[in-house]
This record gives C-alpha cells, structure tokens and sequence, in this order.
C-alpha cells in the first residue's frame, strides 16, 4: 500500500493490503505443517533425514533472503512479493506429486525461497509504512491475521490428511497461494517514502552485513529471531508431531489439533503483545517470551497424554505471543538509517539460518539421545538467548514507560 501522495493509510486499507493476503498465506503454510515430518518418513528415510523436508524449505529462504531485500530495494517490493506467491502456489502442486524424497526436497527448496521473496519484502513494506510508536501494535494486528490463518492450518491439514491422503494439503496450499497472488496483485502498492539510491548502492559486500550487526541492538534483535526460528522448526514444527506420535501414538488429526492450540493462545495474546511492545518497550517483552518458550519446551517432556500435550502446546502459544513482532520491531528501530531492503534481508537471512539449522541438530539429539533430548536442550539456548538480549540489548524508541536512545523516530527509508 502507498503513503501520502498515493493510496493513503487507512484502517480499511490496512486490512485489505496488511492483514488478508498474510492470513491466506499463512493458512497454506500451515495447512501442511502437521503433516510434513510424517509425509516425509512415507519416503523410508530416518528422523534426521526427514528433518530435511523442514530444513531444506529454510535453505532456501536462508539463500534468498539477502538478494531479495537488495532486489526489493532496486525494483520495488511488489514485484518481489508476486514473484514469490507465484513460486509458493506451483511448488505446492510439485509437492503432492514428487516422485520420491530427492525430488522433494528440491521443490520444497523453490518453495523457501518464494517464502523469502514475498516474507522479506513483505517485512520492509511494513518497515517502510509504520511509524515507530505504531510498530508493535500494528505489527500485532498484522501478527493476529496471520495466526489466524496458522490456528485453522494444522486443524484443516491434520482433517483433509486423514481423509484424502498425505499429499492432498498440498493442493490445500496451492489453492491458497493462488489467493494470495491474486489479492497481492490488487491490494499492495509501492511506498512513496523511500529515498533511492542507484548504482553501486544495490549490490553486497560483506562489509555492509558486519556493520548491521557491530550494531549490538541490532544483532540482539537477529539473535532472538534466529533462537525463535530454531524452536519453531525445531520444535513445534518437527518435534512435536514426531514426538506425538511415537512416543504418545497420536494420530494426524490429534497433532493437527495440538499445534492449533498453540496458534489460538498466541492469537489471543498477540494484539496485547503488540501494545505492550509499544507501551513497555521491544526488549522486556522478547525477554519475557523468550523465557515462558523455555518452561512450555520442558513442560511438553511430562505430557503423557493428548491433554498434557495440548497444555504445554498452549503455554507455547503464551511465549509466541510476541515473539516475532517484538524482534522484528526492535531490529528496525535500530537499523533506523540503514537500507530498509538490505537490513530486513539480513535479518530473515539469521532467522532463516535458525529454521535450518533446528530440525537438524534436534533430529539428530532425537537419533542419538531420544525424543525427550532435543527439548531440555531447546530449554537451555532459549535462556542463554534470554541473558544475552537482557544485557547488551538496548531501547531506541521511548515508551511511555520507557526512555530509549532517541534515534530512528524519524529517519526515512534508505533504499
């Protein structure tokens, strides 16, 4: 959506561009997620082998999320965002029909990185739009039409599994990029307040991604999002269902359901998160989170049961329930005078990293200790990411109940 000049804010207009096409592509995200590690071991390959499924999907958002922030900021963030919904919607199909693992695994790599094209840039479009003292609390609005497509996912998945098959959410998926593409083409439109900057100014050096992260804010602000990533994949993506169902016995629909109940706490926390961020301030509130996401990792260890699994699911949901506005919000307060392209690519780009990198270690903790394993150890980086973010992050925006640096209110985008 555009600024003054254009199209202008409204709350209608923010629904329409913001929130609905996040909620149908999230619901197609979703949709598969309860059934993704189980469809994977249907192809005869190991616990750490079927993590790949998850893993190879973050490689591929990991490679491309720093080439599309530098691509958003050349030629425009919608271009970038209907490209990927585009690629989200054909992969989709090539899922449900790919003849064995290998094969796969590679369109579920094309799928990671169409997420990146439309979840970067989609990212910078809000860093362009907001205002400082709105980001957490449209950012939760944002956070919530997408929960909302994340709490139905799983339910719909785990149903349409048990009924037609394990390759049939994919079609689901397919159907909802489609949805996607088509509201991205209509709903969203360029900012008008960017500042551009030709030539050399849109290529990378490694240079450019040390001097983001010399900025210890700013790498506080990856370090939480690389931590919540891990544990999303890790943990609520991958362990969980495996968990579920060989230790526990419980079927797609009963995991499907599980994870659903992590969604809806989160949803109905997230708004209040997202004023609290704005009100309280980005740090204290990723500090929370961070740790509540330790006790719900532990608490999922004692379920013996269906509803055990369902109370820890729900204590997740409290932890989530900032944990991805209140990073995000925080890194862009600090990246303030920084290319909003490049800073948001990065930061997907170390997020990404931790959406790789969890299945993997954690399977293989599960391969080698057992399924119990993987969640003391998730426990114990959420706390030492906690002590970090507690001591060397710092507020850049003021709150009403907090004093920041006093940067970034009101720096444009840099592209």
């Amino acid at each position: 959506m555009e600024e003054e000049g254009s199209v202008k804010r409204s709350v209608m207009m923010d629904v329409l561009s913001i929130y609905i096409p996040s909620f149908f592509n999230m619901i197609g995200m979703s949709i598969v997620s309860p059934i993704l590690p189980i469809y994977s071991r249907s192809f005869g390959v190991s616990y750490a082998v079927a993590s790949l499924a998850i893993s190879v999907y973050a490689f591929g958002r990991f490679l491309a999320d720093v080439p599309v922030g530098i691509a958003a900021d050349r030629w425009g963030r919608r271009p970038m965002m209907l490209a990927g919904t585009l690629i989200l919607t054909v992969m989709a199909l090539a899922n449900a029909n790919a003849p064995n693992f290998v094969w796969f695994l590679f369109f579920r790599f094309l799928q990671g990185v169409g997420s990146s094209m439309w979840m970067t840039t989609r990212q910078t479009l809000l860093a362009d739009i907001l205002k400082p003292e709105e980001r957490g609390r449209i950012m939760g609005y944002f956070q919530a039409f997408m929960l909302l497509g994340t709490s139905a996912g799983p339910t719909i998945g785990g149903w349409v599994a048990s009924s037609y098959g394990l390759s049939a959410p994919f079609y689901f998926y397919a159907a909802t990029g489609l949805i996607t593409t088509v509201l991205t083409f209509f709903l969203i439109f360029e900012p008008k307040n960017v500042v551009h900057i030709g030539g050399a100014a849109h290529t990378f050096a490694f240079k450019d991604a040390a001097r983001l992260l010399r900025n210890s804010t700013y790498a506080m602000a990856c370090l939480a999002t690389f931590t919540v990533f891990f544990q999303r994949s890790g943990i609520r993506t991958n362990m969980v269902p495996l968990y579920g169902a060989n230790v526990l016995g419980l079927d797609e629909m009963a995991i499907g359901t599980i994870i659903s109940y992590s969604t809806l706490t989160n949803l109905l926390l997230t708004v209040p998160m997202g004023y609290a961020i704005d009100l309280l301030g980005r740090k204290p509130v990723i500090v929370f989170n961070i740790i509540i996401m330790a006790v719900a990792d532990v608490a999922f260890i004692f379920a013996g049961n269906y509803w055990g699994m369902a109370v820890a699911s729900a204590v997740l949901g409290i932890a989530s329930a900032g944990a991805g506005q209140a990073p995000l919000a925080l890194a862009i307060d600090a990246a303030y005078n920084e290319r909003r392209g490049l800073a948001m690519g990065v930061y997907r780009l170390i997020g990404d990293m931790g959406s790789m990198l969890g299945p993997i270690l954690l399977s293989s903790i599960a391969d080698y200790a057992g399924l119990q394993m993987p969640f003391y150890v998730m426990a114990g980086i959420l706390i030492f990411n906690a002590l970090m973010v507690a001591i060397f992050a710092k507020e850049v925006i003021s709150t009403r109940l907090g004093k920041g640096t006093g940067l970034g209110a009101s720096a444009k985008s840099v592209t």
